[in-house]
């Protein structure tokens, strides 16, 4: 945020953005009750021994959520979630990283930095504290914090230095060659259920192979409960809103000078209507889940508040049954899935609000009925399974071994058509792509290039490797390498500099991810699911 301000203080966006973060600050403030609410619970993000709470969280993403609808009202609020993850991830571990590379930020750089800042300076240029105080003022934070994130982007900027030095003009000259260069590969499959085997197993050479491989013989943890939901239309069918009680509402009201009574009659009386009913439902949903901790049964509770009662059996994190065909088909699922591997054996979770198949509101929560753990199935019941993996294994070690018979053979002149042709095989040539594995045409590539253009770049021409992809070895060759083409002279220099700026931004986002590893990231998805935020666990396992 404050490198945005200062980069571009002078703008008119940066003055609307001011504006729109001391409004977003307010309205979020203003929220007493949420805050309260989420404010104790645990963590969103720890990094090292530090730890964000969801009102930090919820803070910076009112911010961001500002500025952005600015230039796109239809923001995607997941990737944001994503976003401020990301950086209050960043923000912490290049924290921690100065700290123990020793880099100390003076009390006159951070001056220099905040007075450098064109927002907070007069026309004459001279630097204005009244203007800073005013600005912290709007958006009601401290002056310390404001200093604090000053901190945070001076630090931020001395680790990623290095990277902004790396290349001279001659090697910026070559990396626009290389990136410009665009290779093909030529591959054959070697599918290993394709293999016959020949051999049988005996007795001890299965039990020894169920020994050394017990991943392929685990059972994921699975879980038994029961969902109990509360239709919304079931609550609040007597609800009836006085004469007095509109006129009380009006009389509180504050547009009333701007409104008369019969204009805003109806409005009013509709908002007293959902005001009780919020409170039946608030009432209803806290007497079901006091029953349930005294004791009173699922089936008794159930009858008693007239609940739909959904009975799961043995489902795993990924919504799979263990026995057969029972799965949630329910459109709130995944909030289900997510809600029952975050309890314990015996226990309800606490009520959640969701929209059922014809999108009427509903509210349920779940018992847990048992938990099987994570366990290693017994040779006796999965000798079958045992039969079958040993098979494949077999079989592709078979294909691996004739994948490295090739690869030996290239490497003394023959080529991997021809070795594909004595193989009664296919071989088969990819577009021409580069190394970001975009292809010539733009058509999206396909999971071989995906998986091999990388390694693709650094082989020579006629090179070889094999890899296993799509459950098939993958033997490949490296076929043509078509030399980048010339660029304009004017355009050199500008497309080197953007080259330069991705290679910087890689270099730096790599030693972050490092950094991330060695301080131990660890992001609360399920406190995250809590507060209504959604993110994917892919999203950042990648990187952390």
């Amino acid at each position: 945020m404050l490198e945005f301000i200062r980069r571009h203080s002078n703008s008119i966006v940066v003055k609307i953005f001011l504006t729109i973060l001391a409004l977003s600050f307010v309205l979020f403030f203003g929220i007493s009750s949420v805050i309260r609410k989420i404010s104790g619970k645990d963590y969103v993000v720890e990094v090292g021994n530090i730890q964000i709470s969801p009102m930090v969280f919820k803070i910076e993403k009112a911010k961001r959520l500002g500025m952005l609808k600015l230039h796109d009202k239809n923001t995607d609020e997941k990737i944001l979630t994503a976003n401020v993850i990301h950086q209050l991830i960043w923000e912490n571990v290049v924290d921690q990283a100065s700290q123990e590379y020793g880099i100390i930020v003076s009390n006159e750089t951070i001056k220099k930095y905040i007075s450098g800042m064109h927002v907070f300076r007069n026309k004459d240029g001279s630097f204005n504290a009244n203007l800073l105080r005013g600005f912290l003022q709007r958006i009601q934070v401290p002056e310390a914090m404001f200093l604090e994130l000053s901190k945070k982007d001076i630090k931020n900027a001395l680790i990623k230095a290095p990277f902004t030095y790396i290349s001279t003009a001659v090697e910026c000259d070559q990396f626009i060659h290389a990136n410009l260069e665009k290779r093909s590969v030529v591959f054959v499959e070697l599918k290993p259920d394709s293999f016959k085997i020949s051999e049988k197993p005996s007795q001890e050479a299965l039990k020894e192979f169920y020994a050394s491989h017990p991943d392929l013989f685990t059972a994921e943890e699975t879980r038994s409960f029961k969902i109990l939901e509360l239709p919304e239309s079931s609550i609040g069918k007597n609800i009836k809103i006085s004469d007095e009680e509109i006129k009380e509402a009006y009389d509180r009201s504050s547009e009333k000078e701007d409104r008369s009574y019969d204009d805003m009659k109806k409005e009013l009386e509709s908002d007293l209507k959902q005001e009780k009913l919020q409170s039946e439902i608030n009432e209803v949903t806290r007497q079901i889940e006091d029953a349930l901790m005294a004791g009173e049964s699922v089936l008794e509770v159930s009858k008693k508040f007239n609940l739909n009662v959904i009975t799961v059996e043995e489902v795993d994190s990924h919504n799979r049954s263990a026995t057969s065909n029972n799965v949630i088909k329910l459109p709130y699922k995944n909030d289900v899935i997510a809600v029952a591997f975050s309890i314990d054996e015996g226990t309800e979770s606490s009520f959640s609000e969701t929209l059922d198949a014809n999108k009427n509101k509903i509210y349920w929560l779940l018992h847990m009925d048992s938990v099987t753990p994570k366990h290693i199935i017994a040779f006796e019941k999965s000798s079958d399974k045992v039969i079958k993996e040993w098979t494949y294994h077999k079989q592709n070690e078979k294909a691996k071994a004739i994948a490295s018979d090739f690869i030996e053979k290239i490497k003394i002149g023959d080529n991997l058509k021809n070795l594909a042709s004595k193989n009664n095989l296919s071989p088969k040539v990819t577009q021409l792509f580069d190394r970001k594995g975009t292809l010539q045409d733009k058509a999206k590539p396909s999971s071989i290039i995906n998986e091999i253009y990388e390694n693709a770049f650094s082989m020579g021409k006629m090179e070889a490797n094999y890899k296993e992809i799509n459950g098939a070895v993958v033997v490949y060759c490296v076929q043509n390498i078509i030399s980048s083409k010339k660029i304009d002279k004017k355009d050199e220099s500008k497309y080197g500099a953007e080259l330069l700026g991705e290679i910087v931004e890689d270099m730096y986002q790599q030693l972050v991810g490092y950094l991330s590893k060695k301080y131990k990231v660890k992001i609360n998805y399920a406190l995250l699911k809590e507060i209504s935020e959604e993110v994917s666990h892919d999203t950042f396992d990648e990187i952390f």
